[in-house]
């Protein structure tokens, strides 16, 4: 009896063994990361979900490709890909993500480093069944409430908009400006003249400039006129980017790339293991960074704490 026990038991670890080897060779689900450029942001973005899709140890296989610059080349690309029959595709930047859109409807798509807000507020108010991911706008209520604390004595926030592109994005600055005690005041336009004509009378109607991410209020000719006049008449500027700063706006706010692509690893995980990208709600950023510009500042005299250089990026001194 007890020989015949210890053949059950031999036999049964066999087949464990035998099960262990089958998963083990079940080949890896292939995962498609599609570029729009070659930039350090994007790198940053694929080096996280990298990163996050080792530390889970999924069983995957990541490819990168890079969208060609090229639209008539594009046909050529998305049959190239179809052929490599990805369980998943991942998109960063919103070039790649709304090439992607339009020619994928069956394959799971996890965006990253995408703007939901301004001209792409159809993303995440009407985005396909197929597609969620990770956005890179920064919580605007997040942004108020740092405001106040950059300039003590913030009351009015204005904001220039076309509402084609970006009503969505200012009734949440809407929202968020009555929680946070402020005097939203919007400027709508519908073309690049109104913007410069707008800029001219800002001066005595509002204590900060907001931006919101819209093509026909940020031009090449109107970025600079924005920068200048807004310098000129002291009101302190808020851009869309560091580079913003860079340029002599006083502050901006900062996804971090890297993390923002580890939140798309989690949408993508979760997708393989069950999940639809519907059921997904967007990420939006859990790490963010406040850039300032100090010789801005003293430009439009103001006084930033000690507090405040401390808590922020303050690269850009001269």
């Amino acid at each position: 009896m007890s020989f015949l026990r210890g053949r059950v038991f031999l036999l049964f670890v066999l087949v464990l063994l035998t099960a262990g080897s089958q998963v083990q060779t079940l080949p890896p689900k292939i995962v498609v990361v599609v570029k729009s450029r070659a930039l350090a942001p994007y790198n940053q973005a694929v080096e996280g979900l990298r990163r996050t899709l080792l530390a889970r140890r999924a069983s995957v296989q990541v490819r990168e490709m890079e969208l060609p610059a090229e639209s008539g080349k594009e046909a050529l690309f998305f049959q190239f890909l179809e052929q490599m029959q990805p369980e998943l595709i991942v998109t960063i930047g919103t070039q790649a993500t709304l090439s992607v859109m339009r020619h994928v409807q069956k394959v799971p798509v996890v965006f990253s480093l995408v703007l939901m807000t301004g001209d792409l507020e159809h993303l995440l108010h009407a985005r396909p069944l197929n597609v969620t991911g990770a956005a890179m706008d920064i919580p605007i209520s997040l942004q108020f409430e740092r405001l106040k604390e950059i300039i003590p004595d913030l009351k009015r926030v204005g904001v220039i908009f076309n509402p084609a592109n970006s009503g969505a994005a200012v009734e949440e600055a809407r929202r968020a400006a009555q929680i946070s005690h402020l005097k939203l005041i919007e400027i709508s336009v519908t073309s690049e003249a109104q913007v410069l004509e707008e800029l001219q009378a800002l001066k005595g109607k509002v204590d900060a400039l907001w931006s919101v991410a819209d093509s026909t209020v940020f031009t090449p000719r109107s970025v600079d006129s924005i920068l200048l006049l807004t310098l000129r008449d002291r009101i302190p500027f808020v851009g869309l980017s560091p580079s913003f700063v860079k340029a002599g706006a006083l502050v901006s706010f900062s996804c971090d790339y890297e993390d923002v692509g580890a939140q798309s690893a989690e949408r993508v995980l979760e997708i393989l293991g069950g999940k639809s990208p519907a059921e997904l709600n967007v990420a939006f950023p859990r790490r963010v960074s406040l850039f300032l510009n100090l010789s801005t500042a003293r430009a439009i005299h103001l006084e930033i704490s000690r507090k405040m250089q401390s808590e922020s990026r303050v690269e850009f001194r001269r």
